[in-house]
């Protein structure tokens, strides 16, 4: 057996007794399972902000908006002006 497989399987070994020795216990296991919990529930919570942060990269900008506004103004003038032109040619064609 190598040196890295003979490390590797010590680790084991000493990760599995330690395990045991904090499972032995089942107030302390509680606990254990307990703060796992809230490692699993602080994750949920950094992944879902993440991806709310990710989204707020595809919202249009305020000065985009703004832009958007003034042009939608111009097109409201400038369909006003059509209307009251086809409004004019409409009462000349009924005299």
């Amino acid at each position: 057996m190598g040196i890295g497989k003979k490390v590797k399987s010590e680790g084991l070994k000493l990760g599995m007794k330690a395990v045991g020795k904090l499972m032995e216990d089942p107030d302390r296991a509680t606990k254990v399972m307990q703060a796992v919990e809230q490692v699993q529930k602080g994750k949920e919570a950094v992944d879902e902000t993440t991806h709310r942060l990710l989204n707020l990269g595809q919202v249009a900008a305020a000065s985009d908006l703004k832009a958007v506004s003034k042009d939608a103004g111009r097109i409201k003038r400038e369909l006003k002006k059509a209307l009251a032109l086809l409004d004019d040619i409409e009462a000349k064609l009924e005299a």
